[in-house]
C-alpha cells in the first residue's frame, strides 16, 4: 500500500470517527478507540502527529519523532509551532484547515530539531481526540523527490544548452506507437519563435525532395536490421521556406525479439559549415585557375623531390611536357645538384626566402636561369615544398652584356678623366703662366726706377772723384753730391721694397695655386693677394673690382684652390661679362653665416647669360667664346674645386642685360680629403 493510499484511508477513517457517520453503530469507549488509533498510526510509513489548534501536541508516531529529530519530551514541551520554518505558514494553514475540515498534499517548508529545513508534503483533517477538538497531519519528506527533480531539470537544462550551443536537436521516435519526441531546439532550428504542432509527419514533410527517398531508405534499412547505427546528411525546409543542411546520427533500439521499437538520435545544423566548405572549394578552384594562368612557374614537391603539382608555366620553363616533368625527380633538373642541397639547407636555417638565382637544365640540354622563392606548406595533409620560379635567362644575358658595356664605359670614363685632369692642369699652368707674365711686368717698373737711380748715383760719384783728383772740388759740389745720394738711396729703398713686396705676394699665390695644400689663412688678406696678382691683367681692361669682407674671418682650408676659383671667376667676367674691352664693375661681397660657414658673392654688371647657356655653364668644355681662345673649363674647375676640395657649393643667377651673380657657400673648416661634397653639410 502506498503512502498516499494510506493517507487517504486514514483521512476517511478519521472523518468518519469524528462525525459518527454510521447511524446507530455503537463504538468502543473513547480511550479504547484512541489506543487502537494510536496502534494503527504507529505502523504508518510516514510521520503522523495530532495537534490542537493552538499547537499542543497530543500524539506523534515513531516516524514523526525520527522525521523531526525530536524526543517525546521536546514534542510535549515545545509543541509543533517551532516545526514550521516560517511561522506565518502555520497560521494560514490552520485557518484553512479548520474552515474546510481537511487539506490534502500541501507543500510546507519545515524545520527539523537540528535546524535543517526541508520541504514536506502534509495532509491534515480535523477530528476529536481525547475529548478535544484537534487535527491529525501526515508528513511526507519531499526532499529526495525535489532533489531528483532538480537533477532531472538540471540535466534537461544542460542538454538543452548543449544542443543550443551546438546548433543541434535530439529526437526519440516510438516505432510501435508512431510518435516522436523532439527537443525544444528543433523548432527553433527551423526558425519557429514558438513550437508549432508537430505531428508524426512533421519532420518527413520538410525533407528536401532531392533528399527524401535517400534518407528514408537509410532509416528503413537500419530499422530492418542492416545495422544498429546510421548517419546521413540532408536538407530541411525552415518556417520561412529556406533550406538548412542537417547532419544526423541515430541508433535503433530493439526488443528481446530483435524488433525495432525506437530509434533515437541527434541532428546538427551544418548549413554554415557547408557554406564555408562550398566557399573553400570555390576558392580552391579559383586558386587552381589562377595558378594555371600564372606566368610564373609554381611547383609543389615532396622533400625527397617527387612531384605533387606543377602548373603550365613550369612545363614551359623546363622545356618538357607536364607528364614528363611530373615523372622526373626535381633533383635531376638542377644544372648543379649541389644547388638544391644548398637551397634546402638555407630553407632549414632561415625559413621561407626569396630571390635565389639558380640554373636548371631544360629538356634539350640548354640552361635556364630562374629567380626562385622557397617555402613549406601542407598539401593534401602532408608536408611539401612550394617553389616559385621566374625565368630570368634573358635578363642574365642582358646583365652580361650590360656588365661588359659597363666595363668598357668605366675604361672610357677613366681615360676621359685622365684627359680632363690633364686639361685642368694645363688650364692651371696657363693661369700660372699669365701670373708670371704679370709678375714680370709689375716688377719691371720698380726695378727700372732702382736701376736708373743707381746709374745716376754712379755718374755723380765718378764726377766727384774726378774733381777730387784734380783738386778742383768745391763745397757746393760736395753738397750737390750728398743731395743726389740721398735722393738716389731713397728711390732705391722704395722701389726695391716694392719689388720685394710684389715678389712675396706673387710667390704666395703661385705656391698656393700649384700645391693646393691646406693651411690657415685670413680670408680678407687672401682675397687681396689674389686680386693683387691679377692687377697686371686688370690694368689692360676697363674693369674695376671692389671687395667687401669683414675682418677676422680665419679659414682652415685650401688657399690655392680658392685663389684659382677667384682668378677664374675674375677672368671669366673680363672675357664674357665685358666683351670687346667694355667697361664694367665687379663686386666681391663676403658675409658670415651660421654654423661655421661664409657666403662669398661674386657679382658683375655685365651683359648677363642667356637661359640656354645658363643651364650648361658648369659643364666641361662648354664655352660661347671658343673662337676667341675659350677652353670651356674655367667654370667647370670652379665648381669642382668648390664642391670637392673646399666642401661647399656654388650657384649662379643671371639674365641677359642684368649681369651675373655667383654665390659660394663655403665652410670655414674644409672637410678632410676623403669627404665628398655630399658628405659636407652646406646650408
Amino acid at each position: 500500500m502506498s503512502a498516499l493510499t494510506l493517507i487517504a484511508a486514514g483521512v476517511a477513517l478519521l472523518v468518519g470517527v469524528a462525525g459518527g457517520f454510521v447511524a446507530g453503530r455503537r463504538w468502543p469507549a473513547r480511550t479504547v478507540l484512541d489506543a487502537r488509533l494510536g496502534r494503527v498510526l504507529d505502523t504508518a510509513p510516514v510521520g503522523v502527529i495530532i495537534n490542537t489548534r493552538e499547537g499542543a501536541n497530543l500524539y506523534r508516531n515513531v516516524r514523526a519523532r525520527d522525521f523531526f529529530r525530536k524526543t517525546d519530551a521536546e514534542f510535549e514541551s515545545g509543541g509543533v509551532v517551532a516545526l514550521y520554518a516560517r511561522p506565518g505558514d502555520r497560521d494560514r494553514y490552520i485557518e484553512r484547515l479548520y474552515r474546510d475540515g481537511s487539506i490534502v498534499e500541501e507543500e510546507v517548508l519545515l524545520r527539523k530539531g537540528t535546524g535543517e529545513t526541508y520541504v514536506g508534503d502534509m495532509t491534515s483533517a480535523v477530528l476529536t481526540y481525547g475529548g478535544r477538538t484537534a487535527h491529525i497531519t501526515w508528513f511526507h519528506d519531499l526532499t529526495p523527490r525535489k532533489e531528483a527533480d532538480a537533477v532531472r531539470r538540471d540535466l534537461a537544462e544542460r542538454l538543452e544548452m548543449a544542443l543550443e550551443a551546438t546548433n543541434a536537436a535530439a529526437w526519440d521516435a516510438d516505432v510501435v506507437n508512431r510518435t516522436c519526441w523532439w527537443s525544444d531546439t528543433f523548432p527553433r532550428m527551423l526558425g519557429y519563435a514558438t513550437p508549432p504542432p508537430m505531428g508524426p509527419d512533421f519532420w518527413e514533410e520538410r525533407l528536401h525532395p532531392d533528399d527524401r527517398d535517400r534518407v528514408l531508405a537509410v532509416i528503413a534499412a537500419c530499422l530492418d536490421g542492416e545495422g544498429a547505427e546510421y548517419a546521413y546528411g540532408y536538407r530541411l525546409r525552415c518556417e520561412d521556406g529556406t533550406w538548412i543542411w542537417i547532419d544526423a546520427r541515430g541508433r535503433v533500439l530493439r526488443d528481446e525479439a530483435g524488433r525495432a521499437v525506437r530509434y533515437v538520435g541527434i541532428m546538427t545544423d551544418v548549413t554554415e559549415r557547408r557554406r564555408q566548405e562550398d566557399k573553400l572549394k570555390a576558392s580552391e578552384d579559383r586558386l587552381h585557375r589562377i595558378l594555371e594562368a600564372s606566368p610564373i612557374a609554381c611547383n609543389i614537391t615532396r622533400h625527397d623531390g617527387r612531384w605533387l603539382y606543377c602548373n603550365a608555366s613550369s612545363a614551359l620553363v623546363f622545356g618538357r611536357t607536364r607528364d614528363e616533368l611530373m615523372e622526373t625527380p626535381s633533383p635531376a633538373l638542377y644544372a648543379d645538384p649541389e644547388d638544391r642541397v644548398r637551397l634546402m639547407d638555407r630553407l632549414r636555417r632561415e625559413g621561407p626566402f626569396r630571390d635565389a638565382e639558380v640554373a636548371f637544365r631544360r629538356g634539350d640540354g640548354s640552361l635556364v636561369w630562374v629567380l626562385s622563392s622557397w617555402g613549406e606548406i601542407l598539401f593534401d595533409g602532408e608536408p611539401a615544398l612550394l617553389t616559385w620560379l621566374y625565368d630570368i635567362t634573358d635578363r642574365r644575358a642582358g646583365e652580361e652584356e650590360l656588365r661588359a658595356a659597363k666595363v668598357a664605359a668605366e675604361r672610357a670614363l677613366a681615360d676621359l678623366r685622365v684627359a680632363q685632369d690633364g686639361l685642368i692642369r694645363a688650364e692651371a699652368m696657363a693661369s700660372l703662366g699669365e701670373l708670371v707674365a704679370g709678375v714680370a711686368h709689375e716688377i719691371n717698373t720698380p726695378v727700372g726706377i732702382g736701376l736708373t737711380a743707381a746709374t745716376h748715383l754712379a755718374d755723380q760719384t765718378r764726377g766727384l772723384r774726378e774733381r777730387f783728383a784734380a783738386g778742383a772740388i768745391r763745397r757746393s759740389d760736395l753738397a750737390q753730391y750728398l743731395d743726389a745720394v740721398e735722393e738716389g738711396t731713397r728711390l732705391l729703398v722704395v722701389n726695391i721694397a716694392r719689388a720685394a713686396e710684389l715678389v712675396n705676394s706673387f710667390k704666395q699665390v703661385a705656391v698656393d695655386q700649384s700645391s693646393g695644400e691646406r693651411r690657415r689663412f685670413d680670408l680678407r688678406t687672401h682675397i687681396g693677394e689674389v686680386l693683387f696678382s691679377l692687377r697686371p691683367r686688370l690694368k689692360r681692361t676697363a674693369v674695376t673690382v671692389d671687395v667687401s669682407c669683414p675682418e677676422g674671418i680665419t679659414m682652415d682650408s685650401h688657399p690655392g684652390p680658392l685663389a684659382q676659383v677667384l682668378s677664374n671667376l675674375t677672368i671669366n667676367a673680363v672675357i664674357h661679362a665685358f666683351p670687346d674691352g667694355a667697361a664694367g664693375h665687379v663686386r666681391i661681397t663676403v658675409q658670415r653665416l651660421e654654423d661655421g660657414f661664409v657666403g662669398l658673392e661674386f657679382a658683375d654688371d655685365g651683359v648677363g647669360i642667356a637661359p640656354a647657356d645658363l643651364e650648361r655653364i658648369f659643364e666641361p668644355f662648354y664655352t660661347t667664346r671658343r673662337g676667341d681662345g675659350g677652353s670651356g673649363l674655367g667654370l667647370h674647375i670652379v665648381r669642382n674645386m668648390v664642391t670637392d676640395l673646399l666642401g661647399g657649393r656654388v650657384t649662379v643667377d643671371s639674365a641677359p642685360g642684368e649681369g651675373t651673380r655667383f654665390t659660394l657657400i663655403l665652410p670655414c673648416t674644409a672637410p678632410q680629403a676623403s669627404a665628398t661634397a655630399e658628405e659636407a653639410v652646406v646650408p
